[in-house]
This record gives structure tokens, sequence and C-alpha cells, in this order.
């Protein structure tokens, strides 16, 4: 037991401080899973999440590639069918030489020219420009008309205001329309002047409106007596002559566009001219009446 030895026994000292080492590292190793546990979690959930993204990529590449199948599929049968069709219109098409090209660019060119036309008429400058022409030609004959009736103003230039519906008669002091111009006489005499223009103008432009004027005792103010309806002559030789010149219009106007237009008169007037008399086709006095007595006395029996 007195022995030495090459290495001597250890102390209680020594062994002591070794067993304190070997518990702190103990220690720290049982302090450290804790993070190791959360660290391999959190790694495992990031591995997961990554297969995941992995997984829906695949299903992605896998629809996308079907798609493009489909669609390669759809567009062959959509070529196939254009190409039927246009070789179903080429079997029915027929062969055209070149006379026949000729004459469908003859008819392309003819079209184009009717196109260009009918978008010029609706251009608004146009249009605006294509009725004031015309209002101006109606314009004419309604002066020219109310000179050969003697009606005020008609020494002035006189046109048809559309945008009021009168007649207005241009004078140095500025325009007159017609509710300014005074007497009944002028008022008669400017509609009677205007119908007969416009009727004139529809006429010779062949516009669809009915070719005659139908008017209910246009001479009813130059008859301001009984005894005056009952002759069909006015006393008053102002109206005489009015008169006259009313129905003598009307006779030139219609001789003028004879056989296209027609003017239907109910007056009083009973003028002794020949000519007046030819064109009387009833005459409605002394109990003679445009409704026959016996018809109402039979209605009044019924």
């Amino acid at each position: 037991c007195g022995s030495r030895l090459e290495n001597p026994d250890p102390t209680a000292e020594t062994l002591r401080r070794s067993l304190e080492d070997l518990r702190a590292q103990v220690g720290t190793l049982t302090g450290a899973r804790p993070a190791q546990r959360r660290a391999l979690d959190a790694l495992d959930a990031e591995a997961e999440s990554l297969r995941e993204q992995l997984r829906v990529a695949e299903g992605a590449i896998r629809d996308l590639e079907r798609s493009r199948h489909v669609q390669a599929e759809a567009q062959s049968s959509s070529r196939d069918f254009t190409r039927g069709r246009i070789d179903a219109i080429l079997t029915r098409a027929t062969a055209v030489d070149e006379t026949g090209l000729a004459v469908l660019r003859q008819q392309l060119e003819q079209t184009r020219s009717v196109v260009e036309a009918l978008e010029a008429e609706l251009d608004d400058d146009n249009r605006r420009e294509q009725l004031t022409s015309r209002l101006v030609a109606v314009g004419r004959d309604i002066k020219r008309y109310a000179e050969a009736l003697d009606l005020e103003h008609s020494a002035e230039d006189v046109r048809l205001d559309l945008a009021r519906l009168t007649v207005v008669a241009d004078t140095d002091t500025g325009p007159a329309p017609l509710t300014r111009i005074g007497s009944a006489k002028n008022w008669v005499g400017y509609h009677l002047a205007t119908h007969l223009a416009l009727h004139r103008y529809f006429t010779r432009q062949d516009r669809p409106v009915p070719r005659f004027l139908m008017l209910d005792q246009p001479t009813q103010a130059h008859y301001p007596s009984e005894n005056d309806n009952e002759s069909g002559q006015p006393e008053e030789d102002a109206d005489r002559v009015a008169v006259r010149a009313m129905f003598s219009l009307m006779r030139d106007v219609v001789e003028e566009l004879a056989p296209e237009f027609q003017v239907i008169v109910c007056d009083h007037a009973d003028l002794p001219e020949s000519w007046f008399n030819q064109a009387v086709r009833e005459r409605w006095r002394h109990g003679d009446k445009l409704i026959p007595v016996t018809w109402l006395e039979a209605a009044n029996g019924d």
C-alpha cells in the first residue's frame, strides 16, 4: 500500500470538482433541448410548406398542359371548319372573267357615288343650304301671287318663315310678319298665295303631296251682307275686284299645272265670267244645299 503509483489515484477534491463540471455540462445540455425542438419544428413546418407549394405548382403545370392540349385541338377543329367553309364557298362560286370584274367594279363605283351623295345630304350645312334655296323659290311665287292679289307689302321681298310658320315681308323698316299686316283681305290673300306657291313647288318637283287644294269660303271677307251672299256678287267695286283676282289666280295656277293639280272651292262667289261658269259644278242656292233637304226630312222622320 505504501508503494508509489505512476499515476496516483485522484483525491476526493478532484473527484468533487469533476462531478460539478459534469453536472454543469449536463445542465447545459438539458437547457438547450427546448430551443432545439423549436428549431426542428420550424424546419419541419417550412419543409411541409415547401412540399405543399411544390404540389400546387405541379398541379398548375398539369392543368396548363391539359389546357394547351384542349386549345390546340380546338384551334385544329376551327381551322378545319373554316377550311371547309372556304372550300364550300369556292365550290359554289362561279368563275368571273375580266368583263364580269369590270362590271362589278363599275357597280361598286356607282354604289360609292350614291353613298357619298347620301352622306352629303345628311350634312347639316348642306341641308340648311338646300332648305334655304327651296324657300327662296317658294318665296318668289308668294310674292308674285301677292302682287296679282294687290296685297300689302307685295312689292317687298316676301318669304315663308318655317320657325314661326308665318309669312314675313322684308320691308325697309325691318321684317313684318303676317300678324302686323292688317285687314282680312291681306290675311286671306297671303294664305291663298302661300298655299298655291307650296303646291306649285310640290307639283313641279313631283313630291308625294296630294295634288288638290280644298278651300272653304276664301272670299267671305268680301261678302258683308246677306244680299251679297244670295247674289254671289259683292256690292262694293273693291270687293268685286278682289274676288275676281282671287279666282283668276286660282284659275291661272291650275291651268299652269294641269292636269296635275286641282283646286276645289266652296264659296258664295258667282262671277259672270264664262271661265268661272265653266268651272262651277253645283250652285247651292234657293233651297238647294250640300245636304239635300229630303235627307234631313227623312232623318227626322225616322
